[in-house]
């Protein structure tokens, strides 16, 4: 009997360090990518190897560690607006084979840093782009970024990249269904309002023929 209690109290203290060793190897796993994931935020330097397209580069980073970078807070010029030759030299000119310094705002699927980037000298590129016309600022991701909103009024005012009358007409020509964003934004809003529009006067319509109906249902009934 004295056996059998032993053993039935040695298992319990078995099972007892499992459940706390399972319970510390969750807590190290759940630090871990606590810390991971605050490390990917941290502003780093590193060197642009290559640029992958107008919007991401590929960066080799001083803790050894290689990342695809993407532009934060804008929406590059689209094809029909045929932007894209001068896009790239001026990636190729400003920082291909350049360091920069990356300040992650977040990290997506892949390990994708969509980041504000800067040179060495502090300049900001995505501001950069957006002046020069060759992107536009995007509220839905950078709401709070002054220097975006301000970079795109001054390329307005300047009739720069996206907003020169000459791209805009040869991209409307290119894509005569929409010739700017901005138009199909407001073509949709147009076309839901004249689907509501459409939808209320079938309603009426409606509603007004069983009304129709049950007068003359009435009328027949008084007659008998």
């Amino acid at each position: 009997m004295a056996s059998k209690a032993a053993a039935l109290g040695n298992a319990c203290i078995f099972d007892m360090l499992m459940a706390l060793l399972s319970i510390a190897a969750l807590a190290v796993l759940a630090a871990y990518f606590v810390l991971n994931q605050k490390n990917e935020t941290q502003e780093r330097i590193g060197t642009v190897k290559e640029i992958l397209n107008k919007d991401a580069l590929f960066v080799d980073f001083d803790d050894r560690r290689s990342n695809v970078v993407k532009l934060f807070g804008l929406k590059m010029a689209s094809e029909r607006e045929m932007l894209d030759e001068q896009i790239f030299d001026l990636l190729y000119n400003e920082v291909k084979g350049k360091r920069i310094r990356v300040k992650p705002i977040r990290v997506d699927t892949g390990e994708i840093l969509v980041s504000e980037i800067y040179s060495i000298a502090d300049e900001y590129l995505n501001e950069i782009l957006v002046r020069q016309g060759f992107a536009r600022w995007n509220p839905s991701e950078a709401a709070n970024d002054r220097r975006l909103s301000e970079a795109q009024e001054m390329a307005k005012i300047h009739d720069q990249g996206v907003w020169n009358p000459t791209v805009k007409r040869l991209a409307a020509e290119e894509s005569p269904e929409a010739d700017s964003d901005e138009q199909e934004i407001e073509g949709d809003t147009a076309e839901e309002g004249d689907r509501a529009e459409g939808e209320s006067f079938a309603a009426a319509d409606s509603e007004a023929m069983r009304e129709s109906v049950s007068a003359g249902a009435e009328v027949k009934q008084d007659s008998h």
